[in-house]
């Protein structure tokens, strides 16, 4: 049996040498591959992805910070129709506004760091996930969806497309160069805002999307304008909780939002995807 091995192995043996050294070949080659180009790679996308999040952590925060500030006043005060007032638009365009600054960072932080973002670490991915939970709360159905209490009309009525709020990101973003560096990325103020919207169709006719969410806004439980608002100040407000969960950078944050006469079952739902999501949070209990 040793004989017919080694002889064997002598008539073979040829192709046993072409055999190893392709093998050999291949997983060298691979190796270098690995270890030169594609690790480099992940480890560089992370480190960018981590600089631009860490470079507007801070902007982000602060502008959903004060859109959260001013859709805890709407809702309070919607009785009082500030926003729908004819004899000072203040109101209106400076929620629209703030709107527009917080999509308009979030838009920033799309284009310079999302894709690393989706393929870095878990936390990473988390963060991709609650920011793209405040965008369905403006677009998406699934809140709504089995309600026999609110018609499905009236629900793609007050929808804000995908599109229209990535357009008016784009509209609100600029960008800067200084002596020769590169530019730097920012939001309009406030002043340069008024003048674009109150000139350039383009800002009218997007920020109509969100102009139809607020104006004319009756509170009630079937009301699809008002649970559809709901939901997006429910979803920025967990957004904000776990971005500064320590509240260095806010104030605490209470959930009060499901006693605003917001439909219960879509509170249900709502309620839900935070649990599932794990995001802590502090109810308001009704009073008795």
């Amino acid at each position: 049996m040793k004989e017919l091995f080694l002889r064997s192995f002598e008539q073979y043996s040829l192709l046993w040498i072409v055999l190893s050294a392709g093998i050999g070949g291949i997983i060298g080659g691979w190796s270098k591959f690995l270890f030169e180009q594609m690790l480099p790679a992940q480890f560089k996308m992370r480190m960018e992805a981590r600089q631009a999040f860490k470079k507007y952590r801070y902007p982000v925060i602060r502008a959903a910070d004060a859109l959260d500030r001013r859709l805890q006043n709407f809702v309070q005060f919607v009785d009082r129709k500030w926003y729908d007032d004819v004899r000072d638009s203040y109101y209106c365009i400076s929620t629209l506004y703030l709107m527009g600054a917080y999509f308009g960072w979030c838009k920033i932080l799309e284009d310079e760091s999302f894709i690393e973002l989706l393929h870095s670490d878990n936390r990473a991915k988390k963060h991709t996930i609650m920011f793209n939970t405040v965008y369905k709360g403006l677009t998406g159905f699934e809140y709504f969806m089995r309600n026999p209490d609110i018609p499905v009309a009236d629900v793609e009525a007050v929808e804000v497309p995908r599109l229209a709020i990535t357009a008016i990101g784009e509209l609100m973003v600029k960008r800067t160069a200084e002596n020769g560096k590169e530019a730097k990325s920012s939001v309009l103020g406030f002043v340069e805002f008024v003048t674009a919207y109150n000139s350039n169709p383009d800002f009218q006719k997007w920020f109509g999307y969100f102009d139809n969410l607020f104006a004319g806004m009756e509170r009630g439980a079937n009301n699809a304008q008002w649970n559809r608002l709901l939901i997006f100040a429910i979803n920025l407000r967990a957004l904000i909780t776990f971005m500064d969960p320590q509240g260095r950078l806010t104030a605490p944050r209470i959930f009060h939002y499901h006693q605003e006469d917001m439909h219960p079952d879509v509170w249900n739902f709502v309620k839900k995807k935070m649990d599932d999501r794990k995001i802590k949070y502090t109810l308001v209990e009704p009073k008795i």
